[in-house]
């Protein structure tokens, strides 16, 4: 687990300085979006070859996104990436011994974004893209399984949430220079492979269901 963990902080750093090195060389005003957000995750069961299901308890998700205004004044198209991780481990609630107990995550995808009413204070909008999914599980106490960084796989990126105008400006930070900030809710259904388990399982892929809220920086 220590090792996917140092891996999300390290790809966090590199996606926010990227991103922000980005934004500071853009060429219009405001075009560029960074959002900072912390929610949760939530996984349907999993059923079970061999019967009955694994049931997965929430878990911590922080996540940044970056987006970039391609076309469009009121109604605008970005193109940008998302960054989610869990700094802590989606635990299995109840697991047999057979079962791996608990896994890190992190995903990583491009995506293109759909924003309506981009002049007033609710922006609605919807997103689309697919990219890099890692899970960490643990090994189960028992059955003599390996399952220890196993679990990369692609990812599809559904989504949608609202957006509000300028809240709120830090004149004295100089990174944000006056820039306007704002708020961000939204819901993302990242579709990818499922971690190794430990067991057989019916079917290969899961929906992590990511609800999170927080900041959204404008350049």
């Amino acid at each position: 687990m220590y090792r996917i963990r140092m891996h999300a902080v390290t790809l966090g750093l590199v996606f926010l300085t990227t991103t922000t090195i980005l934004a500071q060389t853009g060429e219009g005003p405001r075009k560029n979006e960074i959002g900072l957000v912390i929610g949760a995750t939530e996984t349907p069961g999993i059923d079970r070859i061999s019967g009955g299901s694994i049931n997965l308890n929430s878990s911590l998700a922080l996540g940044a996104e970056y987006d970039r205004q391609l076309l469009g004044k009121r109604t605008t198209l970005f193109l940008g990436a998302g960054f989610l991780a869990s700094p802590a481990d989606v635990k299995v609630s109840y697991p047999p011994s057979v079962v791996s107990p608990e896994y890190a995550y992190l995903f990583l995808s491009p995506h293109i974004k759909l924003r309506f009413n981009s002049t007033r204070t609710l922006q609605p909008w919807l997103s689309f893209g697919g990219g890099y999914a890692d899970f960490a599980p643990a090994s189960p106490k028992s059955g003599n399984v390996n399952v220890k960084g196993q679990g990369n796989s692609g990812t599809l990126e559904f989504g949608g949430g609202v957006d509000t105008g300028p809240l709120i400006r830090f004149k004295r930070v100089p990174l944000l220079k006056n820039s306007p900030i704002g708020g961000r809710l939204e819901v993302r259904d990242f579709y990818s492979g499922q971690p190794h388990y430990g067991v057989e399982t019916r079917g290969d892929f899961q929906n992590n269901l990511a609800f999170t809220a927080g900041l959204l920086i404008r350049f």
